[in-house]
């Protein structure tokens, strides 16, 4: 049996991507978060995704209130991209599209974008309750 070019790719993003996934878990499990945000360290001020990466340690070890106080924005938001994430995976890999989806239009993701922005401000505002925003 003769597999396409198209097919090998399908097949090794099949099995690459969940045992990256998987091992990227097991380290930030094992380790914690790698990463410095580079924007902080140069300005002294928050990005909308400064704490994120203890937040998914926290996540990773079932601690969500803690998750909760390093990036609210992302524990809110990690939901919805996994299953976008997982929805591509399945449609990419298998051909198929089983999972619903909604769709977003160009107003909804403005509105997203003017969230993230609002989030942005609010936890560089040394003030309570803002300050609770900060990682």
């Amino acid at each position: 049996m003769k597999f396409s070019r198209s097919r090998w790719l399908r097949i090794l993003v099949g099995i690459g991507a969940p045992l990256l996934a998987l091992g990227g878990l097991f380290y930030l499990y094992r380790y914690g978060s790698p990463f410095v945000c580079v924007f902080y360290q140069w300005t002294g001020f928050y990005c909308p995704g400064c704490g994120a990466g203890r937040a998914l340690f926290s996540m990773v070890h079932g601690d969500f209130l803690a998750a909760l106080h390093y990036n609210a924005f992302f524990l809110l938001a990690f939901p919805f991209v996994a299953y976008y994430l997982i929805k591509q995976y399945i449609r990419f890999v298998f051909r198929k599209d089983p999972l619903p989806f909604f769709q977003i239009g160009l107003s909804a993701y403005n509105g997203i974008m003017l969230l993230v922005l609002l989030f942005w401000v609010l936890r560089n505002i040394p003030v309570f309750p803002f300050s609770l925003l900060a990682p």
